[in-house]
């Protein structure tokens, strides 16, 4: 918490673009402005708060037995779901972003790693109908949850596949969601900066968590392929689109 606090601190003092200021890219300046700024109120925006009520009312039916497991895995009592909420699930305001950002690029397959009760998914398979959401299974409770959760929604496109499976297309827009987990973060990190496409967006959750984490974030700006990063603390949004000149902006969200 300390390292956090502190990476709070220093992004404030470093943070400097907003509303597009100092961004000269036309591409660049619409996308923060009129996607990542964006301040409409959507309805779909409701559904997400129902779904994050909805989830911890089910952690609390859920606690024993199935949850026994998931809990020390956050270092976490069982009293505390509404912990274990925010360690699993993206804070509705990020979530928000990473729904305009898939509406807005309308990626064909969309990957998500990393625990998640089914918020995550939910959000990304209502940003666009007509993209497929693959959830990796890496913990059999947090499927139990997912399942319960979206039992009863129309969401069509979202698959469960095994942790060491492989989706049958290469995921355009991926998610990582392993804030505690630096080496799990550092393995997908690095096999997308092998296997990216030019139009792919990376998304990594925790980038100012740890100092193993916001070395794994500074590792992956650094690296050529990624063109353009955007640190929104909270969140790291990569692009490796080859027309875009070279350049990582803090920005202040």
């Amino acid at each position: 918490m300390k390292f956090r606090t502190i990476s709070r601190l220093i992004y404030l003092k470093r943070a400097r673009h907003r509303r597009g200021h100092g961004i000269h890219s036309p591409f660049l300046f619409h996308l923060i402005t009129a996607v990542i700024e964006d301040r409409h109120r959507l309805p779909e925006y409701k559904i997400l708060k129902g779904l994050k009520n909805n989830v911890l009312n089910l952690l609390d039916d859920f606690r024993k037995p199935l949850l026994t497991e998931v809990y020390p895995q956050f270092k976490l009592s069982s009293s505390k779901s509404g912990k274990l909420y925010k360690k699993v699930e993206l804070p509705i305001r990020y979530g928000k972003i990473v729904f305009r950002l898939i509406r807005y690029f309308k990626p064909s397959s969309i990957i998500n790693y990393g625990p998640t009760f089914g918020v995550n998914l939910a959000l990304m398979a209502m940003a666009n109908n007509d993209s497929i959401v693959y959830q990796l299974i890496n913990n059999s409770a947090c499927e139990v949850l997912c399942k319960e959760l979206l039992k009863d929604s129309a969401f069509s496109n979202i698959q469960f596949l095994p942790e060491n499976s492989v989706p049958e297309v290469n995921p355009e827009f991926i998610m990582i969601n392993f804030s505690d987990n630096p080496d799990m973060s550092r393995s997908v990190v690095q096999k997308y900066l092998r296997l990216h496409g030019d139009d792919d967006v990376l998304i990594i959750r925790g980038i100012h968590e740890s100092q193993e984490m916001e070395t794994i974030w500074l590792e992956m700006i650094a690296s050529e392929s990624v063109r353009v990063s955007l640190d929104l603390f909270e969140i790291g949004i990569a692009l490796f689109r080859k027309e875009l000149q070279k350049e990582n902006f803090i920005h202040r969200f």
